[in-house]
């Protein structure tokens, strides 16, 4: 083609408009596989930690203590993630979380005495988890094209790769054996990590301030009505989150399931979470947030309670159960923090907010593991159902004085 024609069709405007919409399709993609991988690798591993655990005779209470180690990692850096996104880029971020996550795989596999090798994983990958959400939201939000509707394909895909390593966590430790199972999951997130070299290099949010400014807006974050009360509402969504990476798979251990049917049956979860996420939109346009909040909130407390159902039938649907009402609660809660913030503090609500998610997926396991020593692990499902009763409660108690208001007085701390 000669250099003037060529010239004149990349000046072209259809030429120019074509080259843009198939890197965004590209970069969509790329986002999207990653997500997905990066899950499978960390719901394999977290699957793994109390399969590993049980096979090597540890009580119910220190398999509780490891599976619950993630969140003390997760709840400070999840907290100054936003923060971090913003002075830092997402590219830099993302690649902090891959190269954790491949770090915790290699700890799990490797290090001895095989409990300090879990540990290590579970404070690595906890760290990769906290920072991981807002920094990979926030590069789907900047890609060309729909916001909401890259935001919700990326959150299919992340919640697909949950299903996949949940489902998949059991098969893999008996035919490759539990250490080559930790490596798969530190190859996942190796690869995830050499992808992401590759991502755009957009240039950082920053503002005026950098770090100091962002930071400060965190202390009146947690004083906000609303982030109070869809914080409790972010509890509530990962309760059964956290059993599913802990309790739910041995739970079917020992109702006689081999190890890849523990996984496969816990997976339904992650199955009611991507149903719920295409039917919230539907359901909040029918009942409104309120009754949409509420009625998820009132369906986890009776799917815990069959949970402590003896027939394996009734545990399998009460966890699918679980599943749709945390995803859910999930929407319920983002939407919420989203629609009353505004953008300068968005972010900062975001994560105050997720913080008492964290709270819930640290805790869960350990208290569960205390429990379960003295009144048996099934019966420990129904006094987590009537606690999950007392948070919803609670929240609809709060909710005209969180949510009632002016927006303006949603943005004003508790007693101003």
């Amino acid at each position: 083609m000669p250099s003037g024609a060529r010239c004149a069709r990349q000046n072209d405007p259809l030429h120019i408009l074509t080259r843009r919409v198939g890197e965004a399709v590209y970069w969509s993609w790329i986002a999207n596989a990653v997500g997905l991988t990066f899950n499978v690798s960390f719901l394999l591993l977290a699957l793994l930690v109390p399969i590993d655990a049980l096979k090597m005779g540890l009580s119910t209470t220190t398999v509780g203590i490891l599976t619950a180690i993630p969140g003390v990692m997760q709840l400070p850096t999840r907290i100054i993630s936003g923060p971090m996104t913003d002075v830092l880029g997402e590219r830099i971020v993302l690649l902090l979380t891959f190269g954790l996550g491949t770090i915790a795989g290699l700890c799990a596999g490797m290090v001895s005495p095989q409990i300090l090798g879990l540990a290590l994983g579970q404070l690595a990958v906890g760290a990769a988890r906290g920072i991981f959400w807002p920094a990979a939201q926030s590069f789907a939000s900047r890609l060309p094209g729909n916001r909401v509707q890259n935001l919700g394909t990326f959150t299919s895909f992340t919640k697909g790769g949950a299903l996949i390593g949940i489902a998949i966590a059991g098969s893999a430790a008996m035919v490759l054996g539990i250490r080559a199972a930790f490596l798969g999951s530190s190859a996942l997130a190796l690869l995830c990590f050499l992808i992401a070299l590759r991502f755009p290099r957009w240039q950082p949010n920053r503002s005026d301030g950098g770090w100091r400014r962002a930071l400060k807006g965190l202390l009146p974050a947690v004083r906000r009505p609303f982030v109070v009360n869809t914080g409790l509402l972010a509890f509530l969504t990962a309760v059964p989150q956290a059993l599913a990476q802990s309790f739910y798979p041995i739970l079917l251990i020992r109702a006689g399931l081999s190890d890849q049917w523990a996984s496969m049956l816990t997976a339904a979860q992650s199955l009611g979470m991507i149903l719920a996420g295409l039917l919230a939109a539907f359901l909040v346009r029918k009942l409104g947030l309120k009754k949409f909040a509420l009625s998820s909130s009132i369906l986890l407390v009776v799917a815990f309670g069959l949970t402590a159902s003896k027939p394996l039938v009734w545990i399998g649907i009460a966890i699918f159960m679980a599943g749709l009402a945390s995803g859910w609660l999930n929407v319920a809660f983002l939407s919420l923090v989203v629609g009353l913030s505004d953008d300068v503090e968005r972010g900062t609500n975001l994560g105050m907010a997720q913080g008492y998610f964290v709270i819930a997926m640290m805790g869960t396991p350990a208290l569960t593991g205390l429990v379960s020593t003295q009144i048996g692990l099934s019966n420990s499902f129904v006094w987590i159902g009537v606690g999950s009763l007392v948070i919803a409660i609670l929240v609809a108690v709060l909710w005209r004085w969180a949510f009632s208001a002016p927006k303006a007085g949603l943005h004003r701390p508790l007693g101003a």
